[in-house]
């Protein structure tokens, strides 16, 4: 009797605890964005609020200057976009949210936070920066402790080149004095959102929680202290922007927040990646659908972003890391991938919260036509503005790559370089293009001139003194190498961001006596133009290439700048007498390498496969 008793009274208590449990459920698993800020431009903020059947649930805020516009919702009962208004004189502060469901009532915090001060004008990277490029998990491991994370599905193996290595914020962090020595003045990393695919995770190209740095590198408050760490040394952060995907692994695959959410097709269907179907007046309409509508990769969902609730999170989204890291300036991954009408106005939206905001776009075209009609200001025919202040030039890339390994002729040789800038009419602004040797998705440079340490620096040099500014892939400072054709052939590991690595190539004494002539060359280069404007938006004098040597001039009212290349396999005497009207009452060229000063009457002795640049007096 007593054991019957006992069972009773231990299956009350069970349903009374379940009741209780039960009660105490919450109704809402997800609200984002996690918190926002006051004395915004635009006062409209869409909460995106998830949970099981939670749209049949209404919603009440009573805060001073906060207000519920109205409550959308899609065709998927659990989720709700409640549209609130901030005014202008919103106090910051936490305040609740009420939802109710059927006479009961659960309350969430919400946190609305002080801008900091000049925010809205913050400043942003310009013709006179440099930018280093670097994947987080191929740089430097600062951390240990995150390699591997309890319910991420990959960890660290090293030894795999398409696996994670376990780089991460903090080594980056680390490594900034030496970015600053370099020359470098800002920095772009490849993705940093939490991507917790089944592989090839660590690009971080296809994002899974887009309010939460991936725990392998760290914490949202580790992504903050980088930018804060890039200020003190006189970098700028540039954060990178992907409107046109996100990951397989994102949460919103298993449970759509609409049906219209991703462009969908009947079976998986890629792009056709030809992005000239928008500047193509002949361009069919099926080509342009498939290109804009189709995945980038069958683990790439992509976005709708014609849909305004996705338009809106996503615009949300980055204006929130702008906000929350300090970040000054923005890369906008596959540009036209996207309905580029609507990314314009993406990026229109979040620069009415920055106006100074510049952003660079990857177009990965291959003429200056097609490149400039990209970049905003160009007068386009149809009156198309990308929002764009900058572009990728990847015809001066093609034109890195081809340019030393070949015979000098009319098309071929140093002749690229004055064909390629004769085209510069067709940008509205050329000062602002990005010019770069390689990146994450093409063959690094080295492996392009086969480790020619001449040919090397001929890049590097012209690099750095052509219109435009340069982006440094990391690694490129040491001639890092690659395995050409190779996705992870581009991407290895920087010697030296491991514990256990055999030798740190980030010191002198880590570095190869071939490392630290291409180290000390790109300093040299790089702190030179940092300091000397000329370089940066001086105007620009080319002749047309004669012979295998090619010579241009960067000039303004304070300061000349020759450039000779020297692209033939011999010795070179080049007489001035065709430049006079750039060398008119100079008389010296002091080399701002070796420091040696010449003499511009005589005829200049050029070595075979140089580029020589002068401060002209």
């Amino acid at each position: 009797m007593k054991q019957y008793r006992l069972l009773i009274f231990m299956l009350l208590a069970f349903i009374s605890v379940s009741g209780y449990a039960k009660k105490q459920q919450r109704w809402i698993d997800r609200l984002e964005p996690t918190s926002w800020w006051t004395s915004m431009h635009n006062p409209e903020l869409q909460l995106m609020i998830h949970g099981n059947n939670i749209s049949d649930a209404d919603f009440k805020i009573n805060y001073p200057g906060v207000s519920i516009i109205k409550k959308q919702l899609t065709d998927n009962p659990n989720f709700v976009f409640l549209y609130l208004n901030i005014a202008p004189e919103t106090a910051p502060g936490k305040f609740k949210i009420e939802a109710f469901r059927a006479h009961k009532s659960q309350t969430y915090y919400y946190e609305l936070q002080q801008r900091h001060t000049g925010s809205a004008e913050r400043k942003s990277f310009t013709e006179a920066d440099a930018i280093y490029l670097l994947m987080p998990d191929r740089f430097a491991n600062g951390d240990t402790k995150n390699d591997s994370v309890k319910e991420y599905f990959q960890g660290v193996h090293r030894n795999i080149p398409s696996c994670r290595h376990g780089g991460d914020i903090a080594g980056i962090i680390s490594k900034i004095p030496y970015m600053a020595d370099l020359g470098i003045t800002a920095l772009w990393t490849t993705p940093v959102l939490e991507n917790n695919d089944t592989a090839y995770s660590y690009h971080h190209y296809g994002c899974s929680d887009y309010y939460k740095v991936d725990p392998r590198f760290g914490s949202n408050e580790d992504y903050r202290r980088l930018s804060d760490s890039c200020h003190v040394h006189g970098l700028k952060l540039i954060l990178d922007v992907v409107p046109n995907h996100c990951s397989g692994a994102h949460w919103w695959t298993k449970d759509k927040p609409a049906k219209d959410w991703f462009n969908e097709w009947p079976e998986y269907t890629s792009s056709n990646y030809r992005m000239n179907v928008w500047t193509d007046p002949y361009a069919s309409e099926s080509d342009l659908y498939k290109m804009t509508h189709g995945w980038f990769a069958p683990n790439m969902p992509d976005f709708n972003l014609n849909n305004p609730l996705v338009f809106d999170y996503l615009k949300q989204d980055y204006i929130y890391w702008i906000e929350y890291a300090g970040i000054d300036g923005l890369r906008v991954d596959t540009y036209p991938y996207n309905d580029i009408h609507v990314v314009a106005r993406f990026l229109k939206s979040i620069r009415n919260e920055y106006p100074n905001m510049n952003i660079v776009g990857e177009c990965w075209i291959k003429t200056p036509a097609e490149i400039a009609y990209y970049q905003s200001g160009n007068p386009n025919k149809d009156g198309f503005d990308s929002k764009l202040q900058s572009v990728m030039d990847f015809c001066l890339c093609d034109a890195f790559d081809n340019a030393f390994n070949e015979k000098n002729g009319w098309d071929n040789g140093i002749a690229r370089f004055y064909n390629l800038f004769a085209q510069d009419f067709v940008y509205h602004n050329p000062n602002m293009i990005m010019n770069f040797l390689d990146n994450h998705d093409m063959n690094r440079y080295s492996t392009e001139v086969k480790r020619d340490t001449a040919k090397f620096k001929m890049g590097l040099a012209l690099l750095t003194t052509v219109r435009g500014y340069p982006q440094i892939y990391y690694g490129t400072e040491i001639m890092l190498d690659g395995i050409q054709g190779d996705y992870q052939g581009h991407r290895f590991d920087f010697p030296g961001g491991w514990s256990d690595d055999k030798r740190n190539a980030f010191t002198k004494a880590g570095r190869t006596v071939e490392e630290n002539a291409i180290f000390n060359y790109t300093k040299a280069l790089l702190n030179y133009r940092k300091n000397n404007p000329v370089l940066q938006n001086g105007k620009m004098k080319q002749f047309i290439s004669e012979n295998g040597i090619y010579v241009f001039f960067r000039y303004n009212n304070k300061k000349t700048i020759m450039v000779i290349t020297n692209n033939n396999e011999n010795n070179y005497d080049l007489k001035t007498d065709r430049f006079a009207e750039m060398l008119k009452n100079k008389s010296t060229g002091t080399d701002i390498i070796s420091h040696k000063t010449y003499k511009l009457s005589a005829p200049i002795q050029l070595k075979p496969k140089t580029v020589t640049i002068f401060e002209i007096k």
